[in-house]
């Protein structure tokens, strides 16, 4: 009876938290919405299309940068330790990021030498980018492990007003070229300022001597985190940089739009469900009993959360977003009725951020991952060269991704010793409720007239 009563306060604690970190992204997300219909006519596709681009370059970057430690901070019980982990991981960041700024500017060289101005600005804005995600990804991690959600609820609000006050002003100001980049990057500087108030003054570590003690100490996050946290960015950043390649900027920023838009409910819901999660499994690691029930409860509360959002975009996309930002962007609209079952998946992931690492199974995601970069690949390598059709591409793409995520999952149960079954079961309930309804939703506006086709 008692141990009802605690959980049921722990949980009630727990939503509390998801909505203090909620609130904040829902104002970050509807500044957001607010400003792409002005970014689209101001600077275009195009820009779009290359910030995704340069943006896509620079996770990738992160995903290596810090070892695979930024995870570490998160479980890690010695205070000094935990010191020592956002030292080391801040140091090899800045390093890190300065030398693939200039590879990536070599490179660029070598292959256009007489652009030497724009690959050097090029190159200058990726490291600002990698560089300031990444301290901001560190700072998020160091306030979840305290539970400074009061300050985390902030940093979307700040990041997206600046963004878009500073981009449209510039925009406005006749700078198309150079505004909408350097818009988004203050609203990352400001807002890592803001977070960096609240994390120790000492951000970098000059002692070879405690750096190898750290990566000695942590070496299954070397081992496993960081050739894991490399294939997920990939993976992740790769449809980005896969559609340049075979489709070219325009379609590259189409896509980036849809993205943006999916990106809605995952930051808004997903991301502050998550936070409180890790930090939540982490405290009761040792047990794996109560980690089990305690995730199947959260991945269920987070489907019948993600439920509705999806409904909306799957039923909805090709109607509003061409009337939200102009005709042209029903392409954009398709894609996101294509790629939402993806995002469902992603929204399950999300909320249940670090439960691989606190299982200690870094090698399922690790497996789950470089499966669904070989399947991303032929995906759209198919929608070109087989069947000269984006949406195709992007159809197969999103079908194996989910497939392979819902495996994950199964895994991981498997681990824990629960009957996963069940999890599949509510999956694919979930899956009939959004189809189902979607349809419903689309057949009543082809009567209306609203829509010409299914």
């Amino acid at each position: 009876m008692l141990n009802k009563i605690f959980n049921k306060l722990k949980l009630s604690i727990n939503m509390r938290n998801v909505a203090k970190i909620s609130s904040g992204t829902m104002v970050g997300q509807i500044v957001s919405f607010i400003t792409l219909p002005i970014f689209t006519r101001i600077y275009g596709v195009k820009i779009l299309g290359v910030w995704a681009t340069m943006y896509s370059i620079s996770i990738i970057i992160n995903s290596f940068s810090d070892l695979g430690l930024t995870n570490a901070i998160m479980i890690e019980e010695s205070e000094e330790d935990t010191l020592l982990i956002y030292k080391v991981v801040s140091t090899i960041g800045v390093i890190l990021s300065i030398l693939s700024g200039v590879v990536i500017f070599i490179y660029n060289y070598h292959t256009n030498p007489s652009a030497y101005t724009e690959h050097y600005i090029i190159s200058l804005m990726i490291i600002i980018i990698a560089f300031t995600f990444q301290q901001t990804q560190i700072c998020y991690t160091w306030l979840n492990k305290k539970g400074q959600y009061n300050i985390l609820m902030k940093n979307p609000i700040i990041n997206n007003l600046l963004a878009g006050v500073m981009a449209i002003g510039l925009g406005l100001m006749g700078q198309i070229t150079y505004g909408y980049y350097i818009g988004m990057m203050l609203g990352q500087i400001v807002t890592l300022i803001h977070l960096k108030r609240y994390l120790p003054n000492a951000t970098f570590l000059f002692s070879t001597k405690d750096f190898y003690k750290i990566v000695k100490l942590k070496r299954e996050f070397v081992i496993y985190q960081m050739p894991t946290n490399i294939i997920t960015q990939v993976k992740n950043q790769l449809p980005v940089l896969l559609i340049r390649a075979l489709f070219g900027a325009e379609t590259v920023g189409y896509y980036s739009i849809s993205v943006k838009i999916l990106n809605i409910p995952l930051n808004l819901l997903a991301t502050a469900i998550g936070r409180v999660y890790y930090q939540s499994i982490a405290s009761i690691k040792d047990d794996v009993i109560t980690i089990s029930n305690f995730t199947y409860r959260n991945l269920k509360r987070a489907m019948n959360i993600a439920i509705l959002p999806i409904i909306l975009l799957y039923s909805l996309s090709d109607v509003l977003i061409p009337i939200a930002l102009g005709p042209e962007y029903v392409i954009a609209g398709n894609m996101i009725r294509i790629v939402v079952f993806n995002a469902f998946s992603t929204f399950m992931l999300l909320s249940s951020r670090g439960l691989e690492i606190v299982l200690n199974k870094q090698k399922y995601s690790m497996i789950s991952t470089i499966i669904q970069l070989i399947a991303c690949v032929l995906s759209l390598m198919a929608g070109c060269y087989i069947f000269n059709n984006i949406y195709k591409g992007l159809a197969l793409m999103s079908a194996c991704v989910f497939c392979i995520q819902t495996w994950f999952f199964c895994a991981l149960f498997n681990t824990m010793k629960f009957l996963w079954s069940k999890y599949v079961k509510d999956v694919l309930v979930s899956l009939v409720i959004i189809v189902c309804t979607s349809y419903s939703i689309r057949m009543l506006l082809l009567l209306f007239g609203v829509l010409s086709k299914l």
